[in-house]
């Protein structure tokens, strides 16, 4: 008994280890402990939501309603990375209510995630609407920048994109328990 239990720690500890090193975070050092990832996540949680902000204007749209759009689609995912439910719905409300004539696919999607309480199924709605989005985005920037980011490690390793305002990555798959999982895959201009 106790040499299985050994067993599965051992294993445990080893599987932990590799889902860290598969995610490519290699800004911080391997011997740095889980309780120092949780204060520095918590001290630059405020930080992160001011850069985001400073950064969320770099990008201008030839259409207003896109530009507002795609303001509304960072402010949720800004809230899944802070895995607030609650949030979440609020953002994807004003969004459905923004595109609601101009595109009723996104609307009806950021309806069904305005709907939704569960954070692990908002996460999987947001899936859907990253993509309906990708083409409305691609196509209508008029200067500066979006950056599409894709987490390998996403529904079971199937991996999932999303955009954001910076290159730096802040996982909305993942919120805090994998912040900077993932990577860059395209820069839009």
């Amino acid at each position: 008994m106790k040499k299985r239990l050994r067993s599965l720690i051992t294993m445990s500890l080893v599987a932990g280890s590799l889902v860290l090193y598969s995610c490519g975070d290699n800004k911080k050092e391997q011997d740095e402990t889980v309780t120092e990832e949780k204060h520095e996540m918590n001290e630059s949680s405020e930080e992160m939501k001011s850069e985001e902000m400073a950064q969320t204007s770099t990008a201008e749209f030839n259409n207003e309603k896109v530009h507002k759009a795609f303001q509304q689609y960072i402010s949720v995912k800004d809230a899944l990375v802070q895995t607030d439910a609650e949030a979440t719905s609020n953002a994807a409300a004003e969004l459905q209510t923004t595109l609601q004539e101009e595109n009723s696919e996104i609307a009806e999607i950021a309806g069904r995630l305005s709907a939704e309480k569960n954070v692990n199924v908002q996460r999987e709605i947001f899936s859907e609407l990253t993509a309906a989005m990708d083409p409305v985005l691609k196509g209508a920037i008029s200067s500066g920048k979006i950056y599409k980011q894709f987490c390998p490690m996403a529904f079971e390793g199937k991996g999932d994109y999303w955009y954001a305002t910076s290159e730096e990555i802040r996982n909305p798959y993942f919120g805090d328990k994998m912040l900077k999982c993932g990577r860059v895959d395209e820069t839009i201009q």
